[in-house]
């Protein structure tokens, strides 16, 4: 206890003096007021949003919540970047378009809920929808699913819905079957039937070497199944993986004879 005591006062002392340094922490808890406690305010000026649903928006969310119930997973606020790809023919025209969609969101966007793939989007249009620069951002939107092949549908801000309204509106969509998504293997004859056909011109691409993408167009790649009973099996591939998973049969070309 006495030399317990005596350190303390030799603490007290140099801590008057400005000669003391408290041990460093163990790593653990260094690492973590690196992480948390040195974090410079000027440097991650950032903030929670109050704000991330408007009352507007939370209140059709809570119609649509109930509305759908276990047919769809409900998104908010989905970047159309994440939703939808640009084909890279043109270097510069794929920056411009991409662009175009990085910051701009649609409100709503319903998934099926096994696959996560994408039924139908939805807008919540209050009043800015009525301005003329608004008019345009959403000519452009409805555009862009439009091409992509992906339904929208415009909500008008109301202070109350009706449920049964929500669900007529959207249950078309709801009603849509999502097939499971397709193994990675080389089309066999009955799978064949299932893979979109190759036009003539892709055809005599594919025995002078790649064919074109059947689905976008793009250049296709020759792929080998690694594992599984169809190991070994070599199959035509979209170089737009996984952004295209489109597929094609390939035939070994017969040996010319000799």
């Amino acid at each position: 206890m006495a030399a317990k005591k005596k350190f303390s006062l030799i603490e007290f002392i140099l801590r008057l003096l400005g000669l003391w340094r408290d041990p460093k922490p163990d790593a653990e808890s260094a690492d973590s007021a690196d992480r948390v406690d040195t974090v410079d305010a000027a440097e991650f000026p950032y903030h929670l949003r109050d704000d991330f649903l408007s009352p507007a928006e939370f209140s059709f969310y809570s119609v649509l919540r109930e509305t759908v119930g276990n047919q769809a997973v409900i998104c908010t606020k989905v970047s159309l970047s994440d939703l939808f790809w640009v084909k890279r023919e043109d270097s510069s025209k794929h920056r411009v378009y991409t662009n175009k969609i990085d910051r701009k969101h649609v409100d709503f966007l319903l998934c099926h809920p096994v696959t996560m793939k994408p039924l139908v989007g939805i807008e919540l249009d209050d009043k800015s929808h009525q301005r003329e620069d608004r008019k345009q951002r959403d000519r452009f939107v409805d555009g862009v699913f439009h091409a992509a092949g992906l339904p929208l549908v415009h909500v008008p801000v109301k202070r109350g819905y009706v449920m049964s309204d929500v669900l007529a509106l959207l249950s078309p969509y709801l009603a849509v079957t999502v097939p499971a998504m397709p193994p990675v293997i080389p089309p066999t004859v009955d799978a064949a039937r299932l893979a979109p056909k190759a036009s003539a011109g892709q055809a005599i691409a594919q025995m002078n070497g790649a064919p074109r993408c059947p689905k976008c167009d793009s250049e296709m790649t020759l792929r080998t199944v690694k594992k599984g009973e169809h190991a070994g099996k070599r199959f035509w591939g979209c170089t737009n993986y996984p952004n295209c998973r489109a597929m094609l049969p390939y035939t070994q070309p017969a040996l010319q004879n000799l």
